[in-house]
């Protein structure tokens, strides 16, 4: 009995211990598509406009739904290109091409991190949902939807009005 206890009690020590050895240089470099960590925004449902622009020439348009009650922000490239919460929605133009998307979602004091590699085509329309899980509440997902159902989020949803605090 004594050497199953021992046993366990050795596992649990190298399993935190693996758990601090986390790669802190390879999560940095994940984390290079989003924004600088510091940077908060103020968001608020814009009731008054929805605007659902078509891409411009040469362009690819992305429209990010918020879902839940969770405060996000999103960000392309290491730049923050908007901020959302419940129910709002935000559009921005692109580049084509290979683009590193970045979901930083918080709940209170837990913020958890989504990330998602896009190839943009000119003249294409993409449509991405944030939101967490409904079995385990830290499972924040930044996931591309079909078009006929982001459609359907963004109609559902309030243009979201964002500034940096």
């Amino acid at each position: 009995m004594k050497s199953n206890a021992a046993i366990l009690l050795l596992s649990c020590c190298f399993l935190s211990r693996c758990a601090f050895g986390q790669d802190r240089v390879a999560i940095s470099a994940s984390e290079a598509a989003c924004g600088p960590r510091a940077i908060r925004f103020e968001v608020t449902a814009d009731k008054s406009r929805h605007p659902t622009p078509r891409p411009e020439d040469g362009k690819a348009l992305i429209y990010v739904v918020q879902k839940d009650d969770a405060s996000t922000r999103f960000a392309a490239g290491g730049k923050w290109l908007g901020a959302l919460r419940r129910r709002t929605y935000l559009v921005a133009s692109i580049d084509p091409g290979e683009h590193h998307l970045c979901a930083i979602g918080r709940i209170g004091i837990w913020s958890h991190v989504s990330l998602y590699a896009l190839n943009a085509k000119a003249g294409e329309t993409y449509y991405f949902v944030t939101e967490y899980g409904e079995l385990v509440a830290d499972q924040f997902a930044l996931h591309q939807v079909d078009p006929d159902q982001g459609k359907y989020l963004v109609a559902w949803a309030h243009l979201s009005a964002f500034h940096p605090k």
